[in-house]
């Protein structure tokens, strides 16, 4: 357990959530992740939804719950207070990594639309593309856009691509972009504009499932290739979360 000096903002946004951050931190995905992790295992009262993102935690509340512990104190300095305590007894670990999950993606054909474009871009070859997209294990910074969606970061740095010029009004399900080094992964058929590398079988959202979304912020992903065959035959198994 290492213990870290952290100077933690509290920011109001509304009057029922609360921001917190980490100024001048270089990397306070992974600390905002832990955070969210702890606060669920001690949870605060009035505090309805925690939500971890690249930058910041969103802290949802409740300002009545909190009017009638104490009414001579307001919800959100309440909250304040007892956040306050909450990160007196936080040790993050530096070498804390959340969960592996492991992708799998068919980066051919249809499947793969850009990638042409995206070798083009980069200088080397599609199977270099595809080689390097599955060598480096990258970290699920938030969860945004449409329910399930993850933005992943970083990836290789050569990936540095802008996106699409002209987003596409129909981006398949599963289909896995990148742009600007960081990449997405598209639950839900959707208007999109990142340049689309490949595509998995895994239903990364179903409200039948519990926790309904496969990733969560703090996972890590690695991508595994697979062939149309493999596609077709995982495609809408039952992937428990």
């Amino acid at each position: 357990m290492v213990k870290q000096t952290l100077t933690w903002r509290r920011d109001p946004s509304g009057e029922r959530c609360m921001i917190v951050t980490l100024p001048g931190h270089s990397a306070p995905h992974t600390l905002l992740s832990q955070l969210a992790r702890f606060l669920h295992a001690n949870p605060l009262p009035g505090v309805r939804d925690i939500v971890p993102a690249a930058h910041s935690l969103g802290i949802h509340y409740q300002p009545e719950v909190l009017w009638r512990i104490d009414n001579s104190l307001s919800p959100y300095s309440q909250l304040v207070n007892r956040l306050d305590a909450i990160l007196s007894r936080f040790s993050p670990q530096e070498t804390e990594q959340g969960r592996e999950r492991v992708i799998p993606v068919c980066y051919q054909g249809e499947y793969a639309p850009d990638l042409i474009n995206i070798a083009q871009h980069c200088g080397i070859s599609p199977e270099e593309v595809v080689s390097r997209h599955q060598q480096k294990v990258v970290d699920v910074l938030m969860l945004g856009f449409l329910p399930g969606h993850p933005y992943l970061g970083a990836l290789d740095a050569i990936f540095t691509l802008p996106r699409r010029a002209t987003p596409r009004l129909s981006v398949a399900k599963g289909s896995i972009g990148i742009a600007n080094q960081m990449g997405v992964i598209y639950p839900l058929t959707s208007p999109g504009g990142w340049n689309l590398i490949g595509r998995t079988p895994l239903t990364l959202f179903s409200s039948e499932r519990q926790p309904a979304c496969l990733l969560q912020a703090g996972d890590r992903v690695r991508f595994r290739a697979i062939d149309e065959a493999e596609f077709k035959a995982l495609e809408d198994m039952p992937y428990v979360a």
